[in-house]
C-alpha cells in the first residue's frame, strides 16, 4: 500500500510540475513520435540495407539478428521516453527529421537525382526553421522552442556526421561496438529499465493521475440544490470506496480543492466537494443564513452519497474553519453512514466561541460575513442584531451541540481528530469539541477522539512565526496530526485497528522563544483532556502588583474613563487572518490613561499554567452597560509585553447570553464578574513578568460598547463616557485565575 502510494504520489508531482499530462502525451506527444521517428526508421534502412557496397564477403546482412533487435528495443525506448514529456517528443522528432533528411539526400547523391537531393537538403534545413516558428507564434512554449535548439546542435555534433559514415566505416563502428561487450546482467537491467520505467509513467498516469470531476446537483429536502463535484479514487474507475465529504462556503473549486485532493485521492478514497447553501454554485436565494441549515443539508448529502454505487457505505468528513464548523452541526445528527472526522480550527458552539467571547466578536464576524456572502450580507448581520442578541436558542440550536434540541453530542457516533492553535480564534471550540464528543457522545465516539493544540494562529499548523514571535522547528505540527489523523481513518474506514490505548491529546508547551531551553516550547503528550490542575489566584494589589496570596493586601479603587470614541486599538490575539492576530507586543497601548497594568516582580523561577484562564474582577460604573476587558501578557528581559491570551465580558451578558441584565448605574454598587480567556499551555520564565492588563475596549476584536444599556446593533447613534472602576483588595479580591497542573505523572506520557 506505501509502495502505491509513493507511485501515485511521483505520478501527482510530476503532473503538478507539467510533465505528465495524459491527453497530452496521446494526442500530441505520441503522434508526433511515431509520425517522425517512423520516418528516420525508413530512410535509415533505406540508406544502409539498400547500400550493400562496402560489406565484406560472406556478410548477408549489416547487422547480426541480434543487433536488429536491439536497434527495434532502442526506437521502442527512444519513443516511449519522449513521450513523457512534450520537450523530450520535440527534440526526439526534430532530430530524426534533420538526419532523415540527410539520409534523402546521400542517397538522392549516389542516385544523382538532384529532385531528392532539393528535399532532403528542405527537410534538413526547413523542418527545425518550421518548429521554431510554430512553438514561437503559434502554440507558445519556450522549453520545445530550447529542445529545437538542442536538437540541431546534437544533429550537427553527432548525427551528421553518422550519417555521412560509409557502409564499410559504420560496419567497422559496429563490430569495435560488439567488441566492448557489457556483462550481460547488466545489459538485461539496463533494457528493462529503459522499457518499464517509461511504460510505468505513461500507464501511471493514465491511471493514477488525478480524475476530471463529476458535477451533481444534490437536491435538499426543501427542494433546494447544492452544486457537488466528485474526484473518484484514482485507479478505481469508479468502484465502491470510501468517501471523504468536504462542505465548503469558499467555492468547491477552489483551495479546498487543491488542499485535500492530493490528501485523500493518494489514500484510495473518493473525494466529494459541495458548496454551501446560497454559496458559489449552489442554490440558495438571498434569504438564507449561513450555517443555519448546515446539519439538514449535510445530512441529506450523506443519504445522498449512501445511495451511490460508488460509495461503499463508509464515509469520513474533513475541513478546516468554516469547513469545520458545519461538519459538528452534521455529526450531532447522527447520520448512518458518517464514521470519522478531521475537524480543524472550528467550533461546535456558534454562538459561544465565533459570534461572543463575553463580547461581540465585531471584526471576525461582520467581516467574514460581508467576504462570504457578498450579497446578501446585510440581512445576515441584521438577522443576527435583531433575532439572536441576546442568545436566541431557537433561531441558534441548529449551529450548537450543547443545546438539547436538534442536532447534539449525545447523537456523535465518529471518531474524530481535534486540531487548534493557542492563538486561534476557535481555540477554546476546538477544545470543547474534543471534550463534547469523548464525554457526552454516542458510545462509539467515546474513547474515540484525538487532540492537537499548537502554537498556531488559525490554520498555522506549520509552526514557525506566529505574530512577532518566531517559534522554533518543532512547532510544526503537520505530521503529527496528518500521522493521527491517518491511524483514526484507516480503523474507521479501512478497518485497520488504531491503538487507543496511548496518548490521545498533544500540546505544545509555549514559552520564551529565545532562549533554548528544553523546559518550553516543546510537544507533550497527555492521555485526556482537560488535565488535573489546581486554579491559583494571582490578586491584584494596590501597588499595581500581582501576589500568589491575599495576605496583607490594602483596599484600593483603580479609576478610569472609557470613551467609545476613543478605543483601544486591537494588537493581536485570537483572530481571524484578516486581523492582526498572534502574540503582538502590547506596550504601546499600555501607556493609556484608560488601561491599567499589574505585573509581577521579575520571577526567580518558572511559572506554569496550562488550561482555562479566568478574570475574576469586582468592578463598578456609572453606566447601566460597559465592557471590561482583560489581558495575560509575558514581558521579556528586553521589555515586550507579548501577548498570551485575552478576554472580554460586557456587563449585561456576566450571568448569560440568553437574558440581559443591566447594572444600576450607582458607582457603590459592586459586580463581581468572570471573564473567560479561554485557555493556554504556557511557561513564564525566570527573568520574565506575569503582567495583566485591564480596560474597557479592544477593538474591533470586540465591539464598542456605547455604555448606554441599548439593545446591540451594528452602528449607535449615542454613546456615555463611563466612569469604570476595578476595585483591588481584601474585601473584593480581583485576581486573574491561572491553572497548575498537578498529579502529572498519571495524566502525561513521555516520548
Amino acid at each position: 500500500m506505501h509502495m502505491i502510494n509513493f507511485v501515485i504520489l511521483f505520478f501527482f508531482f510530476l503532473e503538478e510540475l507539467g510533465f505528465l499530462k495524459i491527453e497530452d502525451m496521446m494526442t500530441k506527444n505520441l503522434p508526433i513520435l511515431l509520425i517522425c521517428r517512423g520516418f528516420y526508421c525508413l530512410t535509415y534502412v533505406l540508406n544502409y540495407y539498400k547500400n550493400r557496397s562496402g560489406i565484406p564477403d560472406g556478410v548477408n546482412s549489416l547487422f547480426t539478428q541480434k543487433e536488429v533487435v536491439y536497434f527495434t528495443l532502442k526506437q521502442v525506448i527512444v519513443i516511449l521516453f519522449g513521450t513523457i514529456y512534450l520537450p523530450f517528443a520535440v527534440f526526439i522528432s526534430f532530430y530524426s527529421l534533420m538526419a532523415s533528411g540527410n539520409y534523402i539526400k546521400i542517397q538522392a547523391e549516389n542516385r544523382e537525382n538532384k529532385y531528392l537531393v532539393l528535399l532532403g537538403k528542405l527537410i534538413n534545413i526547413t523542418s527545425p526553421l518550421f518548429g521554431i516558428l510554430w512553438y514561437t507564434f503559434i502554440s507558445l512554449d519556450y522549453y520545445s522552442i530550447a529542445a529545437i535548439g538542442v536538437s540541431i546542435g546534437a544533429f550537427l555534433h553527432y548525427g551528421l556526421k553518422i550519417s555521412l559514415l560509409s557502409t564499410e566505416k559504420l560496419l567497422e563502428k559496429y563490430q569495435r561496438r560488439r567488441i566492448a561487450k557489457i556483462p550481460k546482467v547488466l545489459q538485461y537491467i539496463l533494457l528493462i529499465f529503459l522499457i518499464a520505467f517509461p511504460s510505468t509513467v505513461i500507464i501511471g498516469t493514465g491511471v493514477y493521475k488525478v480524475q476530471e470531476k463529476q458535477t451533481f446537483m444534490v437536491t435538499m429536502r426543501d427542494d433546494i440544490n447544492l452544486a457537488t463535484d466528485v474526484y473518484f479514487a484514482p485507479g478505481s474507475f469508479g468502484a465502491p470506496r470510501p468517501v471523504i465529504l468536504i462542505r465548503t462556503p469558499y467555492g468547491k473549486s477552489g483551495w479546498a480543492k487543491d488542499l485535500y485532493s492530493p490528501i485523500y485521492l493518494l489514500q484510495d478514497y473518493h473525494l466529494v466537494i459541495q458548496d454551501l447553501r446560497g454559496t458559489y454554485d449552489s442554490e440558495g436565494g438571498n434569504n438564507f443564513l449561513l450555517f443555519i441549515n448546515s446539519y439538514n443539508d449535510g445530512v441529506d448529502t450523506i443519504e445522498w452519497l449512501m445511495n451511490q454505487s460508488w460509495c461503499n457505505k463508509k464515509i469520513a468528513s474533513a475541513g478546516v474553519s468554516a469547513l469545520c464548523l458545519n461538519q459538528y452541526y452534521y455529526a450531532g445528527m447522527g447520520p448512518e453512514g458518517l464514521l470519522a472526522q478531521q475537524l480543524w480550527f472550528g467550533t461546535p458552539e456558534m454562538f459561544d466561541h465565533a459570534i461572543f467571547q463575553g463580547s461581540y466578536h465585531k471584526s471576525s464576524v461582520e467581516t467574514w460575513i460581508k467576504s462570504t456572502s457578498p450579497l446578501n450580507w446585510e440581512y445576515q448581520v441584521d438577522t443576527l442584531f435583531s433575532k439572536t442578541i441576546p442568545k436566541n436558542e431557537i433561531l441558534y440550536n441548529s449551529t450548537s451541540l450543547s443545546i438539547p434540541i436538534g442536532p447534539h453530542y449525545s447523537n456523535v457516533s465518529v471518531y474524530g481528530i481535534h486540531v487548534g492553535g493557542w492563538y486561534d480564534h476557535f481555540l477554546q471550540g476546538t477544545l470543547d469539541g474534543y471534550v463534547g464528543y469523548d464525554d457526552f457522545g454516542a458510545t462509539r465516539a467515546r474513547g474515540h477522539q484525538k487532540l492537537v493544540m499548537g502554537p498556531w494562529t488559525h490554520g498555522s499548523i506549520y509552526g514557525g512565526q506566529q505574530g512577532e514571535l518566531l517559534y522554533p522547528d518543532n512547532s510544526n505540527g503537520f505530521d503529527l496530526l496528518l500521522g493521527w489523523e491517518t491511524e483514526i481513518f484507516d480503523e474507521a474506514l479501512l478497518g485497520i485497528p488504531a491503538d487507543w490505548t496511548g496518548a490521545r491529546v498533544a500540546y505544545y508547551l509555549m514559552g520564551d522563544v529565545d532562549d533554548d531551553s528544553e523546559d518550553w516550547n516543546y510537544w507533550r503528550y497527555a492521555y485526556d483532556w482537560p488535565l488535573d490542575h489546581i486554579d491559583d489566584a494571582w490578586y491584584f494589589t494596590a501597588d499595581g502588583g500581582l501576589s500568589k496570596t491575599s495576605a496583607g493586601l490594602i483596599n484600593k479603587n483603580y479609576s478610569y474613563s472609557y470613551d467609545p470614541r476613543y478605543l483601544v486599538p486591537n494588537l493581536g490575539g485570537q483572530n481571524q487572518p484578516f486581523d492582526l492576530a498572534g502574540p503582538m507586543d502590547q506596550r504601546s497601548i499600555e501607556s493609556r490613561s484608560d488601561v491599567l497594568v499589574f505585573e509581577t516582580p521579575t520571577l526567580t523561577e518558572t511559572v506554569e499554567t496550562v488550561g482555562r484562564i479566568w478574570g475574576n474582577l469586582f468592578v463598578s460604573s456609572n453606566c447601566t452597560d460597559t465592557d471590561f476587558t482583560i489581558k495575560l501578557t509575558d514581558v521579556y528581559p528586553d521589555g515586550r509585553s507579548m501577548l498570551v491570551t485575552d478576554g472580554s465580558l460586557t456587563v449585561r451578558y456576566r450571568y448569560n447570553y440568553t437574558s440581559e441584565v443591566l447594572m444600576s448605574g450607582n458607582q457603590n454598587d459592586v459586580y463581581e464578574l468572570l471573564i473567560d480567556c479561554w485557555s493556554s499551555a504556557y511557561s513564564f520564565a525566570p527573568g520574565h513578568k506575569i503582567r495583566v492588563v485591564i480596560s474597557s475596549s479592544n477593538y474591533p476584536r470586540f465591539a464598542a460598547n456605547p455604555n448606554t444599556g441599548a439593545p446591540l446593533a451594528r452602528d449607535y447613534l449615542t454613546s456615555y463616557i463611563a466612569n469604570n472602576t476595578l476595585i483591588v483588595g481584601p474585601l473584593y479580591n480581583s485576581s486573574i485565575i491561572l491553572p497548575r497542573l498537578v498529579n502529572m505523572s498519571s495524566t502525561h506520557t513521555i516520548y
